[in-house]
């Protein structure tokens, strides 16, 4: 399938952004180790193929923490432009004129053919149906068993009473004649679990922010309003806030009430956080 503007846009900005980053002896590694934002990730904006990414709000998200880290600020604004664009669709074409027929309408003859064929199908339809549900019924194992329990109600009604005829009423012989069910029950897939990550992101004003992860200082900076910055969460992540309430938290997925403000908050890989005493 041809490549769309859109495709060779992004590429054109990736490989711009690759060249940026390969000036400054910086490997996809080494941008992993500042920002932690997957290697594989990096690589896609890089080469402007997106398939596997998340949402396209954490898509931007690791686009501005990649251009902030190699100093690429001016190409923010067009990723963010392309990145905003949906795919054209495919050109649709119309059918040939001849296959549509010609616009003259039936005769009337035509319509009463027409409508006898279709009374015709319709009543060869609920014979067809009837005669399955008729077959159906007759030919149940149910049908003799009933057959069985009411030609024994004819002989207690005697003088006489069969220890054959009661052994043939019994709950578990009665029982045993139903059908035994076909049906397989249908495993549904469990589903994928997310992997543990953290996302953070400065909302209308300047905030300085520190990140240890096992006790290792993997970030500290003043994030202007917009950035946007993750990090995998293999473990408890301590986090510190410059600034009350300025920054929104994404813990798995989840944004996060509450979750940011002046002072010291703790992110577990679990979901669940807690504020500093």
């Amino acid at each position: 399938m041809p490549a769309t503007d859109r495709d060779e846009a992004l590429r054109e900005l990736g490989r711009m952004a690759m060249e940026r980053r390969e000036d400054m002896g910086l490997s996809l590694e080494d941008i992993y180790e500042r920002t932690r934002v997957r290697v594989e990730f990096l690589r896609g904006i890089e080469q402007g193929t997106y398939q596997g990414f998340p949402d396209l709000v954490y898509i931007k998200g690791f686009v501005r923490t990649y251009l902030n880290v190699i100093g690429a600020d001016e190409l923010k604004d067009e990723f963010m432009s392309w990145l905003n664009k949906e795919s054209s669709p495919k050109e649709r074409r119309l059918p040939p004129a001849n296959v549509l027929g010609n616009t003259t309408s039936p005769t009337k003859g035509f319509k009463l053919a027409s409508h006898f064929w279709l009374f015709a199908v319709l009543f060869l339809t609920l014979i067809g149906s009837g005669s399955y549900v008729w077959y159906s019924w007759t030919n149940s194992p149910i049908i003799p068993r009933f057959d069985a329990t009411r030609q024994a109600g004819a002989m207690l009604s005697g003088d006489e009473s069969s220890p054959d005829v009661l052994q043939a009423l019994s709950q578990d012989n009665f029982l045993s004649v139903l059908p035994e069910s076909n049906v397989t029950p249908v495993n549904e897939p469990e589903p994928k679990p997310v992997s543990p990550y953290l996302h953070i992101r400065a909302d209308n004003t300047d905030v300085w922010v520190e990140v240890a992860i096992n006790e290792r200082v993997i970030f500290s900076r003043t994030m202007r309003p917009g950035t946007e910055v993750s990090w995998d969460l293999p473990a408890r992540a301590r986090v510190r806030y410059g600034r009350a309430n300025a920054a929104t938290v994404i813990l798995n997925g989840k944004e996060l009430a509450n979750a940011s403000g002046r002072g010291t908050y703790f992110y577990e890989p679990d979901g669940t956080f807690r504020r500093a005493q």
